[in-house]
């Protein structure tokens, strides 16, 4: 009961227990899947998911990222929160007129058509759990955001243990309605407190100017990360797609650790240089070789275990796709690598070269992937990434170097 107590009455420490439990819940879930549907619709699965991002970082640009600015600043704050659930709902009505349309024209694959309804209810109400999720976390109600994330984990976990038979157009259906049950405190939260929004051009027009830019970076930084992987379902087959994506949420831990550990040293890098720029420069570095050390071993021991790793994660089924692990291994550091140049960027305010550099990312996979892809199949999928990686670290360093930020030396 202390425990219960303490973490109820800290509201930075429920918000680190319920990321660990919103990830959790997403990595369990996903390995679970892997392991109960066949390569062909977990491919499917994961392509839908991967459009979901797409979606959710649309979502995002046009309403969560200004809100998480304006909420601060504005006073009718009712009205701006009853004004962005109006907002989301003309957006989920948008998505599913687009599924409808692209489903039934864009496609002729039959398991997209027979499903269409039950990818709707995954897409939106993946958007509106989203949405929620972060319109409590802006407004400081973390116990909401924790109630909303441990009643998802409960109540999946309890239909798919009652859940007989586990197929694509069910994990769909499960996924969708558990995560609109879990938005009802959302929705009750905006009803109860409802006014209506006299402001919305006020607020439409303030959205719209900085959505604008959120947009493009948005998907601009979608492209950059996942446009090798949805185009390989296409090149390579639905199944390798799935494979892909498995291996890539395994690895989703260290990219958890990864932005835990930018969140801890990225304060303390830009207090001390503040006070001594060389200083921080030393430290940044020192912290960079430890780290790489560090990843160089885990890493090393994934690539060399990378065959009985892909079994214990997905299944025999997946004993022939060892060496992605070995390959996304070697991504995975040139990822590390990244991640000292990003905290340098943020401490010095040139967060414009983020969007430059992931521009010429995006552009250097579409005139890489028709190559890479038909050569290598999935070597080539991975080989984009990396390249993606070192195209963006080249940049950045060369633009922190201008800024006389020499990191390596």
């Amino acid at each position: 009961m202390y425990i219960i107590k303490k973490i109820a009455s800290s509201a930075s420490l429920m918000v680190v227990i319920d990321q660990a439990i919103s990830s959790g819940t997403t990595f369990i879930l996903t390995l679970f899947l892997a392991q109960k549907l066949d390569n062909r619709d977990f491919g499917t699965f994961s392509s839908i998911v991967l459009v979901s991002y797409l979606v959710m970082s649309i979502t995002n640009a046009l309403l969560i990222q200004p809100f998480q600015v304006s909420i601060s600043k504005i006073i009718k704050k009712k009205q701006y929160q009853v004004f962005l659930m109006l907002s989301l709902f003309v957006l989920s009505i948008l998505i599913f007129i687009l599924i409808q349309f692209g489903v039934l024209f864009l496609t002729k694959t039959n398991e997209y058509r027979v499903n269409i309804y039950s990818i709707a209810c995954f897409l939106i109400g993946f958007i509106i759990n989203d949405f929620f999720r972060k319109l409590f976390l802006g407004i400081n109600k973390v116990k909401s955001v924790f109630a909303m994330d441990f009643i998802f984990l409960v109540l999946i976990a309890i239909v798919f243990l009652l859940t007989k038979t586990i197929q694509l157009s069910n994990v769909l259906w499960i996924i969708g309605l558990s995560n609109l049950v879990t938005s009802f405190p959302g929705i009750y939260f905006i009803i109860k407190n409802y006014e209506l929004p006299k402001s919305w051009s006020s607020f439409f027009y303030s959205h719209l100017y900085q959505g604008k830019w959120l947009l493009s970076v948005a998907i601009l930084q979608w492209c950059s990360s996942n446009f090798f992987v949805l185009i390989s379902g296409i090149y390579l087959g639905i199944e390798a797609l799935g494979a892909l994506r498995l291996v890539q949420s395994f690895f989703g831990v260290l990219n958890v650790a990864l932005q835990t550990v930018e969140n801890y040293f990225l304060p303390k890098v830009a207090g001390i240089y503040n006070e001594n720029s060389a200083k921080a420069k030393k430290y940044l570095f020192n912290i960079t070789l430890y780290g790489a050390a560090f990843f160089a071993v885990l890493l090393s021991i994934l690539f060399i275990f990378s065959n009985e790793i892909i079994v214990l994660a997905g299944g025999q089924k997946y004993h022939t796709y060892g060496y992605i692990v070995r390959i996304i291994s070697v991504l995975y550091f040139f990822i590390f690598l990244s991640y000292p140049i990003r905290i340098a960027i943020r401490i010095l305010v040139l967060n414009k070269i983020f969007f430059y550099g992931y521009v010429l990312s995006f552009t250097a996979s579409l005139l890489s992937f028709h190559f890479l892809l038909n050569s290598f199949g999935l070597y080539g999928a991975v080989s984009g990434l990396i390249i993606n990686q070192i195209i963006m670290i080249l940049f950045w360093q060369n633009q922190l170097t201008k800024n006389k930020f020499q990191l390596w030396r």
